[in-house]
């Protein structure tokens, strides 16, 4: 079967704008202090249990780092609500369709691969990271992969670490990861707590939730006495699913117990005591990682959190200190636009900064000096011409800001 993605992707006009786009955003993530990620994925905690039991009982450990980090009020599994497809969600931040092939690190045997690439394969292949940079800790079996899209795949999966049985080993294992590679992505998945639900026994259910509180508490407190990651690492903890309101043993329903999962985040980026009500879905997941750490989740659905991000939030000031360059690309619009595009953008201070429009094919066609505006959020106008007022074609632009240090751009279209 022809992969229809894959198929649009492999026309030279979008090959041409992806090598473009490669060449100038992974710099908009250097805006971020961030440039470690860690996704913790806890399996089948329900709501009702975790932070949204006003007592934090179970997680006191998540209270406590979504009190210093942010939360997301109204954050859902808006798709199916079981493992095998809400997890591959997570990855492809999108909902995904499931292939099957016969995968030679489980003795030949069937496993499942996604059909769209995945937040792992993004970050390696855009950011030429290695496989050691790049790591997925969970349970003694055989995970699930990434996908075998043509233009990511098997070259670009993590390196699985698939070890223990239960989810205090697979903390050890992280643990371990953490001390002897250091990966600058790391996903651990803890899934006690969906198998504890599944047995019926309730106080098993619960003892699972405060062990895997307890972990990422742990996990957390790690990262800040590591020197590698203190002050550079942003923490996202999830959930796949819920479980069901009348009967915590299953789940796989429309019920609101199966949809209504938390995130929380916490790291220099992240607005602290932040408690977002702005509804997001588990889709947003890669694209926020691909925000903080600059690539480009290419085939993803849902969008990045920025109500989440501060950029600002990682950049302490101090007397005799340098302020900070922080630029902002905020709005561009009309896009696709005809005759005149608005870029509206941000300065903190007067340092050199410029607007830049670049064409598919890498060139300048045209500039703005901006530094002389000073800080504040600001606009300008592009009337869809080279520097020497000559019309241009339709097509893709990219406009991008810069300063000394950091750069920031986005794609816009010109239609005649």
């Amino acid at each position: 079967m022809i992969n229809s993605n894959a198929a649009q992707r492999s026309t030279p006009l979008v090959l041409l704008f992806f090598v473009i786009l490669l060449v100038l955003l992974p710099a908009a993530g250097k805006a971020y202090v961030t440039d470690h990620v860690v996704l913790v994925i806890i399996d089948g905690l329900r709501y009702s249990e975790g932070l949204g039991d006003v007592t934090h009982a179970q997680v006191p450990q998540m209270a406590s780092l979504a009190e210093q980090g942010a939360l997301v009020g109204n954050f859902q599994n808006d798709g199916a609500t079981y493992t095998s497809r809400a997890i591959p969600a997570i990855w492809c931040g999108a909902w995904t369709d499931i292939n099957t092939f016969s995968d030679p690190d489980c003795d030949g045997s069937s496993n499942n691969t996604t059909e769209l690439p995945t937040v792992f394969e993004y970050y390696r292949k855009q950011l030429s990271r290695p496989a050691d940079d790049c790591v997925y800790t969970l349970k003694a079996l055989c995970p699930w992969k990434a996908s075998l899209d043509p233009d990511y795949g098997m070259d670009y999966w993590p390196r699985y670490h698939s070890v223990g049985s239960t989810d205090i080993d697979v903390w050890h294992e992280t643990e371990q990861v953490i001390s002897d590679l250091a990966p600058h992505f790391l996903l651990m998945y803890l899934a006690d707590v969906d198998s504890r639900g599944h047995s019926g026994n309730w106080e098993d259910y619960l003892n699972a939730i405060s062990i895997a509180d307890s972990l990422v508490g742990e996990l957390w407190n790690t990262l800040q006495a590591d020197t590698t990651y203190a002050g550079k690492t942003t923490m996202l903890v999830t959930n796949d699913h819920g479980r069901h309101d009348y009967n915590f043993q299953g789940h796989g329903d429309d019920c609101m117990g199966c949809r209504h999962i938390q995130l929380l985040a916490i790291g220099p980026d992240i607005h602290s005591g932040l408690v977002s009500e702005i509804p997001r879905t588990i889709p947003d997941i890669a694209p926020t990682i691909g925000e903080l750490l600059g690539f480009i989740t290419e085939d993803a659905t849902g969008t990045a959190m920025q109500e989440l991000l501060d950029p600002t939030a990682g950049t302490e000031s101090h007397e005799g200190a340098i302020t900070p360059s922080f630029i902002s690309l905020e709005r561009l619009y009309p896009t696709p636009f005809n005759s005149e595009l608005n870029i509206e953008y941000e300065l903190v201070n007067s340092h050199q900064a410029s607007i830049s429009i670049f064409n598919l094919q890498g060139m300048q066609v045209w500039a703005s000096d901006v530094s002389s505006n000073g800080a504040g959020v600001h606009a300008l106008k592009w009337n869809g011409r080279d520097q020497n007022q000559n019309e241009l074609p339709s097509g893709i632009f990219i406009v991008q800001l810069s300063n000394q240090s950091l750069s920031q751009s986005q794609k816009v279209i010109l239609l005649k």
